[in-house]
């Protein structure tokens, strides 16, 4: 990608979970958070079986920085927050238990 004409940086965090399922809820809470400024930085979210992989690309080393560390923070909160949640009850109802319509995840990509 090449944002504004220049050169960019690239960054992509590799975030092993507990299970496909757990992957799948902590994506679905990520991937409502949109960058700010579109046209200096983006993040694609995607799931490699239970690893999330989130790669960012920046026009500079500064936009990688904080879209990152501002990540970091939004991962945490996701986190703590699935944590403190029982499962999903619909997960039952699916005839396959890696998939679920439902959810906003089952429309991203696998693998990058």
């Amino acid at each position: 990608m090449d944002l504004a004409g220049g050169m960019c940086r690239e960054m992509v965090f590799r975030v092993p979970l507990k299970d496909i399922h757990y992957a799948r809820s902590i994506l679905d809470a990520l991937a409502v958070d949109h960058e700010l400024q579109p046209e200096r930085v983006s993040k694609t979210l995607a799931l490699e079986l239970s690893t999330l992989v989130v790669k960012f690309v920046a026009e500079d080393w500064r936009m990688l920085r904080v879209a990152a560390v501002s990540f970091i923070e939004y991962l945490g909160v996701a986190v703590r927050c699935v944590n403190a949640l029982p499962p999903p009850a619909d997960l039952a109802l699916t005839s396959d238990p890696h998939l679920n319509p439902h959810r906003p995840s089952e429309r991203f990509s696998a693998a990058l």
